[in-house]
């Protein structure tokens, strides 16, 4: 991922949405783009997200949207 990338977030329920997209929150829904890459001790990223918020969330948190 770098500035720039459509990302959206993991669900919040892991795997178990796969099996019960009921599971599914609004922020689960949202895309974002990436506005800001930073190092605190590990990777994070500022995103602006579709209702016009940023956020500032972990790699591991993200995934790319292709």
């Amino acid at each position: 991922m770098k500035v720039g990338s459509l990302v959206k977030r993991k669900p919040a329920f892991g795997e178990w949405v796969k099996r019960n997209p009921w599971m599914t929150t609004p922020k689960d829904l949202e895309t974002g783009i990436i506005l800001r890459i930073g190092r605190s001790g590990y990777w994070d990223y500022e995103v602006l997200w579709q209702g016009e918020y940023t956020d500032t969330h972990d790699e591991s948190e993200l995934e790319e949207v292709e």
